[in-house]
């Protein structure tokens, strides 16, 4: 169980968490920049609709190659190496691709943003936790709307950047916001430094610690449940539209509007998952809980009808948002166990990217089998409830 202490946090802290908070929220406000203006970019590109999508996938690729090597490159560096590092990448790729005269530089311009996304993945919940050791829920869980956040910005406003001053500016707007959140970053983010927090973020990693990290099963189970959820969700989020559209006869750019219930709900229910371990003093039992809703929600919103659809697809933000800061927060207090927070969320990104990598691409597969869309939703049950089992193994608050 999670010890119960004192509270109070100072407004370094809130800061501290605010500035990564906006740091980080580049990583996903470049990746979603894609979807909202795609078909512009297929027309300028001649892009059939199977290559399009190298211009989403190379980030997962990306990401999970290097969630790993991220985790120690951090350990090494330290937390402003690798936040430059993080930053940089995503303004260099932004701008690489504003200024690509083909679509493979273009599509270099984002295997070098992924690059920076996988760096602020890690870096960013193992400087935030040390701040807040009695409240690490609650400040992992106003973190993990960092995600949603990006994607909201980039649907309402990348359509109209496209139309004001191309897709390229589009572009820039992304790698402008990158350069600014960057320079914030150096000139405010601290590492905590209080008795019970110092030594938390260190510039090196000692090879013994390294592989107490790296062998403790806990890490590996958290990695596991993430990746299956996020397998289901990701999966979902993916062809959701699509099947509105295609099956329910709603016009896309409304299933699109609709499906975006998901993140404005996950905005709120995020910070609301990490107040909850934290007032209960366990991880564990919110994150298992949104992974059990996952297997309930995500199969019924394949066989709903309009009107139960959109309280399903509130549902999924409201309840399912509760897995991701827990999940993050339980791998940060694991990791610091043996002082290798950055490492611990390096593992816990492997399973992210492996998830987004997998999902869309079986739960497609299936939807195009002569099992359709019933087989393609029918699947995931089982995978969230594999999530239920790799979490129940990690032993954890």
């Amino acid at each position: 169980m999670l010890e119960h202490q004192p509270t109070h946090v100072s407004r370094r802290a809130w800061l501290t968490l605010t500035v990564l908070l906006l740091l980080s929220i580049a990583a996903p406000l470049n990746q979603s920049k894609v979807p909202p203006i795609l078909p512009i970019l297929m027309e300028t590109w001649g892009l059939p609709v199977g290559r399009a999508g190298l211009l989403m996938s190379v980030f997962a690729v990306t990401g999970l190659l290097l969630a790993l090597p991220a985790g120690f490159i951090f350990h090494r560096v330290g937390y402003r190496g690798t936040g430059v590092l993080a930053g940089g990448s995503i303004a260099l790729g932004a701008a690489l691709g504003a200024l690509s005269p083909s679509i493979a530089v273009l599509l270099l311009g984002r295997v070098i943003e992924g690059i920076g996304t996988g760096f602020v993945a890690v870096m960013a919940p193992a400087v935030i936790a040390p701040w807040f050791p009695q409240r690490r829920g609650i400040a992992l869980g106003i973190w993990a709307i960092w995600v949603p956040v990006g994607l909201l910005t980039m649907l309402l406003l990348a359509p109209a950047l496209a139309s004001w001053g191309g897709w390229r500016s589009v572009w820039w707007f992304g790698c402008g916001y990158a350069v600014l959140t960057t320079l914030l970053f150096l000139l405010l983010v601290r590492p905590a430094s209080t008795p019970s927090q110092a030594g938390t973020i260190p510039a090196t990693q000692r090879p013994a610690a390294v592989g107490a990290t790296l062998r403790n099963p806990t890490i590996w189970w958290l990695g596991a449940a993430f990746a299956c959820y996020c397998i289901a969700v990701f999966a979902v989020g993916t062809f959701l539209p699509t099947y509105i559209y295609t099956v329910r006869g709603m016009a896309l750019a409304q299933a699109a509007r609709l499906t975006s219930l998901t993140s404005l709900m996950s905005i709120l229910s995020g910070p609301a998952g990490g107040v909850i371990s934290d007032r209960i003093g366990s991880r564990k039992r919110v994150y298992l809980f949104g992974l059990v809703a996952a297997a309930v929600i995500l199969p019924l919103t394949g066989a709903a009808n309009l009107s139960l659809l959109i309280v399903l697809i509130a549902a999924q933000g409201l309840f399912l948002s509760v897995t991701p800061p827990n999940i993050f927060a339980a791998a940060v207090e694991t990791g610091r166990e043996t002082g290798g927070s950055g490492l611990a969320m390096a593992v816990v990104m492997m399973g992210q990217n492996a998830g987004v990598l997998i999902g869309p691409l079986l739960f497609g597969a299936l939807a195009e089998s002569p099992g359709g869309w019933g087989l393609a939703f029918a699947s995931l049950p089982v995978i969230c409830l594999l999530g239920v089992l790799a979490g129940a193994q990690a032993r954890v608050g």
